[in-house]
């Protein structure tokens, strides 16, 4: 196996902003060099290939960065008039730029990344963490729902909790749960629309809860994971939430979008369900459907072994360092 040197952020750094922080890290990252020797440079998110390119542009070795949704949707909105000066160098000097999805590599094209630099790869997850044999029975009769995601806007929280209302007022004899693990700012408007729309006593906010027992109790319990992305006004799109794979892995049928890469990984009606962004009657009816045990537990099973044949992180790896072998 090569030798590595990985540039990318510990914390999140906005595009162009907090140079203290960027400044530091450079410097780390210059010393660091000094020791690893790297043979290739893999650069995570092509902001963070533009923030290290000082030190990277006179390393003669082969460059990859792997690309994610901030990088190549909200980025170039956001700083429409002056992003293209800071990738474009960084086009020029990389070898390769991993795409998540064929969208994501359709997108970078788009941008101007010549086709014979992008690849399409998925970088996985570690589905053995999530294996685990799965009760797929309704406790009482409720539904348990889950979902696993920071409070913003290109999540879809709210699609799900207008489909709950819609189940609460139109189906009152069927029985769920909703709980919600992650923070971030909208937290103080989806819990006061969780009132507006009189299903409090049905949600709880767990708040931000990393891989903890807590999470794993959750995720053990769930009847069915939903994460319904939706594209934003400032065009944030995901690539494959790892969310949704983690849920897959361990045998929850799925509910999500036709959104960013998530087709890429859920095969509609087989291995998960996907729904037209902000459609809140699809996604209420699906949830319905669900209350089936058979359906529950047939497109669980094939949402866990899909993800353990084809999203594992260890056999993604073995294709990653084929890459890395390629290149030097």
């Amino acid at each position: 196996m090569p030798s590595i040197a990985k540039v990318y952020h510990p914390r999140s750094v906005p595009f162009l902003s907090d140079k203290i922080l960027r400044n530091n890290q450079v410097a780390y990252f210059k010393e660091q060099l000094d020791i690893i020797k790297p043979d290739i440079v893999h650069a995570h998110f092509i902001t963070d290939a533009c923030v290290f390119r000082e030190i990277t542009k006179n390393l003669n070795i082969p460059k990859i960065c792997s690309c994610y949704g901030y990088d190549v949707s909200v980025v170039p909105v956001k700083f429409k008039y002056f992003y293209k000066h800071f990738y474009k160098p960084v086009i020029e000097e990389y070898d390769l730029f991993l795409a998540m999805t064929e969208e994501m590599k359709n997108d970078l094209m788009n941008m101007g990344f010549p086709e014979s630099k992008i690849k399409v790869h998925y970088h996985g997850i570690d589905t053995q963490k999530f294996d685990s044999i799965r009760n797929y029975e309704l406790i009482k009769g409720e539904m348990k729902i889950l979902t696993i995601a920071s409070l913003l806007e290109v999540k879809g929280h709210e699609t799900v909790l207008r489909a709950l209302s819609l189940i609460k007022n139109e189906n009152p004899h069927l029985k769920f749960h909703y709980d919600i693990v992650g923070g971030g700012k909208l937290k103080k408007t989806l819990t006061q629309m969780t009132y507006d729309l009189g299903i409090a006593e049905n949600i709880t906010f767990h708040g931000y809860l990393n891989h903890s027992e807590n999470m794993k109790s959750l995720i053990q319990h769930a009847n069915v994971f939903v994460h319904p992305s939706a594209l934003t006004k400032q065009n944030d799109k995901e690539g494959i939430p790892g969310a949704i794979v983690e849920a897959m892995a361990s045998g929850l049928p799925v509910i999500s979008t036709y959104h960013g890469g998530i087709p890429f990984v859920i095969n509609d009606k087989k291995t998960g369900f996907l729904i037209k962004e902000k459609d809140d009657r699809a996604m209420a009816e699906l949830l319905i459907k669900l209350y089936d045990y058979d359906l529950r537990k047939e497109v669980g099973e094939q949402a866990k072994m899909y993800a353990r044949e084809f999203l594992d992180l260890y056999k993604k790896a073995r294709d990653l360092e084929e890459i890395y072998k390629s290149l030097i």
